[in-house]
């Protein structure tokens, strides 16, 4: 039988990992850029795959059963030889004209590859490479050439440029608002749903605070744990969403998505591509940030006009990114 037939998933074997190295699932899903419901359910999936308990939760914490200290200390040794093996491979792969891009999946879904045509005619002989992380990519950019990172977010020695501002909009599948009208003008027999984060910086809540709206308080809602999930509902036609521009300004562009809401909320912060400055490519990331960040303005400049007199400052005193939850 294959190891693959043995596991639920390969990544339930990162989670396992995490979560036995620091014995606490929150900050298993810190390293691993995704919530604590996300390693929770990864753990009683393997935990349910192999039919034994590997974790003992008690009222001090986490401990691993006997079955479980079998597993770490076998994912520690593959691990670690898997690592070495990478890093003597990784020193010999010819970097010329490769770059390493630390992104979120939802900005590599829905921004950036539908338009690698554009960006294929810009640069025919450019590799790219993707780390990817389910919710808001943070952090330094460590062995990576370019990432995106919201300006309060980007670590020192990286170099910023502003690629386009924290702006939220409802947005949904033109099917859909034809189906159930907008939000705020449903249609008779429609029926509403909220897409919603399982974690969000910034909730529906404060959403409609900020704009001053308000929509019943009783619809359903449809939670996952990873915002390019969150899009591709909207665009399934699923319900409607919190769109950041700074990941579907292109799908609003292209009409793939539609407002569902008249109003929209700026927080007043920045969302930047950044370089590294110790990176080995750096004037060639520098040169294909500036032609990301040049396509950004187009696009936002292109679609500006549907939400003339739309947009609603955040209050004053911090923004709705610090607004309680």
């Amino acid at each position: 039988m294959s190891l693959r037939s043995k596991l639920p998933s390969a990544q339930s074997l990162f989670a396992f990992e995490a979560a036995a190295r620091c014995l606490n699932f929150t900050e298993a899903g810190r390293l691993l850029n995704v919530t604590q419901p996300a390693v929770s359910k990864s753990i009683a999936a393997l935990e349910a795959h192999l039919g034994v308990r590997l974790f003992l939760r008690g009222k001090t914490g986490l401990a691993l059963t006997p079955d479980g200290e079998i597993l770490h200390r076998a994912i520690r040794l593959s691990f670690a030889a898997l690592e070495d093996a990478i890093d003597r491979i990784s020193r010999h792969a010819p970097r010329e004209n490769q770059l390493t891009l630390s992104l979120s999946t939802s900005f590599a879904a829905h921004w950036l590859i539908p338009q690698m045509q554009a960006f294929r005619a810009a640069f025919p002989d450019v590799t790219l490479n993707f780390q990817l992380t389910g919710g808001e990519a943070t952090g330094a950019l460590g062995s990576c050439d370019l990432g995106l990172r919201l300006d309060s977010m980007v670590a020192p020695g990286d170099r910023a440029e502003p690629f386009a501002p924290e702006w939220l909009v409802a947005v949904a599948s033109p099917e859909y608002i034809a189906r159930n009208g907008t939000l705020d003008a449903p249609a008779a027999g429609g029926a509403h749903a909220l897409v919603k984060l399982d974690t969000p910086r910034i909730s529906w809540r404060q959403f409609l605070d900020a704009t001053g709206q308000s929509i019943r308080p009783d619809l359903p809602e449809i939670r996952v744990p990873d915002y390019s999930v969150v899009l591709q509902s909207a665009l399934n036609g699923r319900g409607v969403a919190l769109g950041y521009m700074s990941s579907c300004s292109y799908l609003l562009r292209e009409g793939l998505l539609v407002p569902a809401l008249a109003h929209t909320l700026r927080t007043g912060r920045t969302y930047c591509l950044i370089t590294n400055a110790g990176s080995p490519a750096l004037p060639l990331a520098e040169t294909v940030g500036a032609w990301i960040c040049a396509r950004s303005a187009q696009i936002l400049r292109e679609i500006a006009p549907q939400f003339a007199g739309s947009a609603v400052p955040a209050p004053a005193g911090g923004g709705a990114a610090n607004m309680p939850a």
